[in-house]
């Protein structure tokens, strides 16, 4: 597994989009912070932009630097959510502009998942999560 987070790690520093295991699909990814990138899995999903994307993280402690305003609520149902919880907070920040909602929102969830959660801490910056197939397809199974 470690050979595969550093590969897939080099991939994303190079603006790279990988595929890999999430807490509830097989999911595109790439740098969350790195607009072209978020625009390549955009092409491949053949979405629109304007249609806001998904971001992991390994860590509730990190969502301060994403997040300009983390309401109580979120900490609380971050605590006690025992399956994959994805929260849409308002005024995102740090992450590339073609990943938020036109209203600046931005989804994120804290993964538990292993190698996602690896891979996060390892890259040190959120990833984009979207499922592995065309936009308006099935995700295959």
């Amino acid at each position: 597994m470690t050979e595969d987070i550093q590969k897939a790690c080099e991939i994303m520093q190079a603006g790279g989009i990988i595929l890999y295991p999430t807490d509830t699909i097989w999911g595109i990814g790439c740098d969350a912070t790195n607009e072209k990138a978020v625009q390549k899995v955009y092409e491949l999903k053949k979405r629109t932009d304007n249609k806001a994307m998904l971001v992991l993280t390994d860590s509730s402690a990190k969502l301060s630097m994403y997040v300009s305003d983390m309401p109580d609520i979120a900490w609380d149902l971050i605590e006690v959510a025992d399956k994959p919880l994805t929260i849409i907070y308002p005024h995102a920040k740090n992450l590339a502009g073609n990943l938020l909602g036109e209203d600046g929102s931005v989804g994120i969830r804290v993964t538990n998942e292993e190698f996602s959660r690896r891979l996060c801490e390892r890259f040190r910056k959120p990833l984009v999560s979207t499922s592995a197939n065309v936009s308006g397809e099935p995700s295959p199974g």
